[in-house]
């Protein structure tokens, strides 16, 4: 995928977190399935991402130390919001995706680094 077009869907994934994290509850699509997988699944696919777009390891763990602050804070208005509930779990749902993909990218762009440099020294 061209990075600019990367860009642009980790802009809206990330977009779309806060909207869906603020917006009155009402407002928001039933989906079958627990609450937490899904804030996992969400932190998981914007640092998934978001991730994409760094190589070195220390930029992508400090979006991860990012990502993973945002989540608490958002966590933090909606104790602020008349139809949203502050939540410890959802937050250590939010933690786990991010946490999930940094691992999965870290690990993914370790094997691609080893197969360039293989190709190379043949």
């Amino acid at each position: 995928m061209p990075p600019i077009l990367l860009r642009l869907l980790a802009a809206c994934i990330l977009i779309a977190i806060w909207i869906l994290s603020l917006i009155p509850a009402t407002m928001v699509p039933g989906l079958p399935g627990s609450d937490k997988w899904h804030h996992a699944l969400a932190y998981f696919t914007c640092m998934f991402f978001w991730a994409q777009l760094y190589v070195r390891p220390l930029p992508r763990l400090k979006l991860a130390i990012a990502f993973i602050s945002m989540g608490a804070m958002i966590e933090c208005l909606q104790y602020f919001t008349p139809t949203r509930t502050f939540e410890l779990l959802d937050m250590l749902a939010n933690a786990s995706g991010v946490t999930l993909a940094w691992i999965v990218v870290t690990v993914q762009l370790a094997r691609q680094r080893r197969i360039a440099a293989n190709r190379l020294g043949t």
